[in-house]
């Protein structure tokens, strides 16, 4: 890069400073006070859709970068820490960087005392290598001078498994009539995310796996006649099918233009009017359209309305692409579940005891499941118990939390433990059940999502 170059973007990057600075200045103003309520309407800023907005950003951002609470998560251009502050709220610890330190000062007042606050550039991050669990830069990316230079600063300050998430503006931001003022009144660097140029370079800066997640915002709208338009849609005839249309749609959002070259390619040849349209050509003669015995073509309607679906699933991908770029492959564990399965063998059939009495049972557990059962206890949850629940001799339940079991320690997909479980009996003789399940603190019990649990038949005598 040479002198010159250097010279521009560390001008731009100055420029950024004071319009984030004056922008932090109003704070004294009425408007100003709204950096303190974001992204909520109120004193300054009544507008309710661009709320809602920010709300639905923040909802869409994280659930694409999927952090577990306990996580130490970066906010890349924090801003006013709104979004810092909304994380923290999920159990998410958090940094938050901005170039601006006036606007900082704004999230220390927002955040408390024990905020961690840091200024720095996205192009030379102040951390060391491989500190954090995830990244978040929600609508600030566009503001940078060097993308290429902060998105190896940030695959460097992060974790070989952590992943980090880019919701920006697409296509026309920059030409819209909000950006020119802003570039004209404040001197910010307004541009146009282009989601192609954006997953590239988040694979040249060393990430192994770039996604992009739709953002449909307002929601999509149909009136009747379009409605009943979709209900109608027939089954796929053997030229078109649902499986092909969803491939082709995965197929898009994933990395490299060679995948979505073959998405496009596959969806022309197996729909004739996508065909046409994609190709740039008219209706074509009876004679190239006919197929044989074996293959009826889609209905018009029903292509034109697969059609119509893709080009509003690109077209919001354009227009606000939220990019998840993930530093290496992830593996699930119990703050962040992938499938929670356990199977658990009880070496008595039934348990007898007398009334009141404590009374211990050893119980077999294996991790069937594709998740790491953590056994360390946290205060958010997240780690892996055996639990009891009380019940009668029709299934209903007595007592919720009857009794729990700490791990020894963390359990792999595939191994098996031995655990200890100390009961209390209860103090009425008669017949009951306990039920034993695996349990996720904080998250569910194994049974609610999918896994098997173990009834076992207690009888409580009078005590002698």
């Amino acid at each position: 890069m040479s002198e010159r170059t250097l010279e521009i973007l560390e001008h731009q990057k100055q420029r950024e400073v004071e319009a984030a600075n004056r922008k932090a200045s109003s704070a004294d103003h009425a408007e100003g006070t709204w950096f303190l309520q974001q992204p909520f309407a109120g004193t300054g800023m009544s507008n309710t859709r661009l709320a809602l907005g920010e709300i639905f950003n923040f909802s869409v951002s994280v659930a694409a970068l999927d952090p577990a609470p306990g996580d130490l998560v970066l906010d890349l251009g924090a801003g006013s820490c709104w979004v810092s502050d909304w994380l923290n709220r999920l159990l998410v610890d958090t940094v938050s960087l901005d170039i601006a330190g006036d606007m900082l000062r704004i999230g220390q007042q927002r955040l408390g005392a024990g905020a961690k606050l840091t200024t720095g550039d996205f192009e030379s991050l102040p951390f060391p290598d491989g500190v954090f669990d995830g990244a978040i830069c929600i609508s600030a990316l566009h503001h940078v001078p060097d993308i290429s230079r902060a998105l190896r600063e940030i695959r460097r300050v992060l974790k070989k498994d952590a992943g980090a998430v880019f919701s920006e503006p697409g296509l026309g931001h920059a030409s819209q009539a909000q950006s020119k003022t802003e570039m004209e009144e404040l001197g910010v660097l307004e541009r146009d995310i282009i989601v192609t140029e954006l997953m590239d370079e988040c694979r040249d800066a060393g990430f192994e796996f770039v996604s992009v997640h739709p953002y449909l915002f307002p929601p999509l709208a149909y009136d009747h006649e379009l409605w009943r338009s979709i209900q109608q849609v027939t089954q796929p005839s053997t030229i078109f099918s649902l499986k092909t249309l969803w491939q082709a749609m995965v197929e898009m959002t994933r990395y490299g233009s060679a995948n979505r070259r073959l998405a496009w390619a596959r969806l022309a040849s197996t729909i004739p009017l996508l065909g046409r349209v994609y190709s740039g050509k008219g209706a074509r003669s009876d004679r190239q359209t006919r197929s044989s015995p074996a293959e009826k073509p889609v209905r018009p309607p029903d292509a034109l309305l697969c059609w119509q679906s893709l080009l509003t699933l690109r077209h919001a991908v354009e227009a606000h692409p939220v990019v998840v770029a993930q530093a290496g492959k992830r593996q699930p564990d119990s703050r962040r579940p992938g499938i929670l399965k356990g199977q658990i063998t009880v070496s008595e059939p039934i348990w007898q005891v007398e009334a009141g009495a404590s009374f211990r049972v050893q119980v077999k557990v294996e991790n069937v499941g594709d998740t790491l059962w953590l056994a360390e206890p946290t205060s958010y949850g997240g780690f892996v118990t055996l639990g009891a629940k009380l019940l009668d001799t029709e299934n209903l339940l007595i007592a919720q939390d009857y009794g729990r079991a700490l791990l020894g320690a963390d359990l792999a997909p595939g191994e098996t433990t031995i655990v200890e479980l100390t009961l209390n009996a209860p103090a009425e003789p008669g017949e009951y059940r306990v039920k034993l399940d695996m349990v996720d603190e904080c998250v569910a019990w194994f049974e609610h999502v999918g896994s098997e649990a173990v009834v076992v038949p207690l009888t409580v005598s009078l005590s002698q």
